[in-house]
């Protein structure tokens, strides 16, 4: 089943838009691996009822015409509370939608569910949440990365056929690689960041899971959009279109295997990596290594621009306005200081503090200001790549999804193995997770210049269509 398929169904009266919608909503109401956060059973009959009258009179359909889709709880929909799976946030109910979710209502979607995640989008594993870890559907046993862990699982166990998240170093790309689904992290500012909760404000970019490249695309076409109310947003709506791309002499830079960015990668990981390669050099692609000199850098520079945006913007959480408040308290500090550690988890805590040392004015914000040079180097150093090659493949992750004890006293586990991605982010370029084969395996990423993401899409289809037919 994939969109196009639904709304056939849809038009050919195999299926009504509330037959549909219900059967959705079993699965979901039935989730056993702790995916979802809040569920719109009420509203998204109502809204399904609408539909099918709206079909039967005969009126122009949208692109996305009774499709449900699942909703990382950080993007906001006026109909559903926005916890940000944080005890701080827990009952907030937002006054509007998000921008993304108004595209996607315009075009007849119905949003069905609001997808568990890691605390405030700071995770790399979907074990923060104020509301319990969610599990991976390969291995109950394992994690479904994070942090947009659930909104990977309702993809991966078929719940709904799109859902969105939100990338910051990987947060869309890792769960993707872990749930052997499809992640795809746009290039900075083709989707709008209006209504989406900031984590940090220059990483962050709305991003989308599918099982398929054509549903993909889809998604992306109706839910990017220029929008006034974003100041980051692209002047100008992305147009996302369909070509028959042609590796044939076409130019793929890979990292050498001695790069730090493989530090501790897991034998399965290379293996699939080497699986993808031959891949592409039997569809003709010209594969050549390159190095990279700066991007071994990339963590350091990422956990110190991240964890400085989040102190800046975790702030506006005082617990006066909105928000968890401490049941007692002395005076309005004490409210602060108290409502804040009881509202807000282990790895916000961290990365506030963090931020905060970072941007401290008694060493002049020297690590912060070192930082953002180092992200200007990576960034230019990239596209001086993509003056010569088409596009760069990489691992997704350097590991396949850890056990939900393993690295349990390790802060920085979430780091680790992210390397590849957070490159992307720093340098707001696009990038895709794409599985090499079923099960748990290693994904590999295809990452491109920026505004290029049509030829990653289309690059990215012509893969998995190889792929899958060996």
């Amino acid at each position: 089943m994939n969109i196009e398929q639904l709304l056939s169904d849809y038009k050919n009266g195999k299926i009504s838009v509330e037959e549909h919608i219900g059967k959705t909503l079993e699965k979901i109401e039935d989730d056993k691996l702790n995916a979802y956060i809040s569920i719109d059973h009420e509203g998204s009959i109502e809204r399904a009822k609408e539909l099918d009258k709206k079909l039967k009179s005969g009126k122009k359909l949208g692109k996305l015409f009774g499709l449900p889709i699942a909703v990382k709880d950080n993007i906001s929909y006026k109909n559903m509370k926005m916890t940000c799976a944080s005890k701080m946030l827990k009952d907030f109910r937002p006054l509007y939608n998000a921008s993304v979710i108004e595209n996607l209502l315009a075009e007849d979607a119905i949003i069905v569910a609001k997808t568990n995640m890691d605390e405030f989008a700071m995770g790399g594993r979907g074990k923060t949440s104020y509301f319990g870890p969610t599990k991976n559907p390969l291995d109950h046993q394992r994690v479904p990365g994070g942090s947009s862990s659930g909104s990977a699982v309702a993809v991966a166990q078929g719940d709904v056929l799109v859902a969105l998240g939100t990338d910051t170093g990987g947060s869309v790309r890792c769960p993707a690689s872990y749930c052997n689904i499809i992640g795809y992290k746009p290039s900075y500012s083709i989707m709008s960041r209006y209504g989406v909760v900031s984590m940090a404000n220059t990483l962050d970019q709305v991003s989308l899971f599918a099982k398929n490249i054509e549903d993909l695309r889809r998604l992306a076409d109706i839910s990017a959009s220029a929008d006034p109310k974003d100041m980051t947003s692209n002047l100008e709506k992305y147009n996302y279109t369909f070509e028959d791309y042609d590796f044939s002499n076409k130019k793929i830079a890979y990292i050498k295997t001695d790069s730090s960015l493989y530090e501790g990668i897991e034998d399965a990981v290379k293996e699939d990596y080497k699986i993808a390669l031959e891949a592409l050099e039997k569809l003709g692609a010209d594969l050549q290594p390159i190095d990279l000199n700066y991007a071994k850098y990339a963590n350091p520079v990422y956990n110190v621009v991240m964890s400085s945006e989040v102190s800046s913007n975790m702030s506006r959480y005082d617990s006066v306005r909105y928000g968890y408040q401490a049941d007692s308290y002395e005076n309005v500090e004490d409210l602060f200081v108290k409502s804040r550690s009881e509202g807000l988890g282990e790895e916000v805590q961290r990365r506030i503090a963090l931020g905060t040392m970072y941007l401290s004015a008694n060493d002049d914000q020297k690590i912060y200001k070192k930082g953002l040079k180092i992200r200007t180097l990576i960034k230019e150093e990239l596209e001086k790549i993509f003056e010569d090659y088409d596009l760069i493949i990489t691992p997704t992750t350097t590991n396949l999804p850890p056990k939900m004890d393993e690295d349990i006293d390790d802060p920085l586990s979430d780091f680790k193995a992210d390397g590849f991605n957070v490159i992307v982010n720093l340098s707001g370029m696009c990038g895709i997770s794409v599985p090499v084969r079923s099960g748990i395996s290693g994904s590999v990423q295809f990452i491109a210049n920026r505004f290029e993401d049509n030829k990653l899409l289309n690059a990215s289809e012509k893969f998995l269509r190889s792929i899958n037919e060996n």
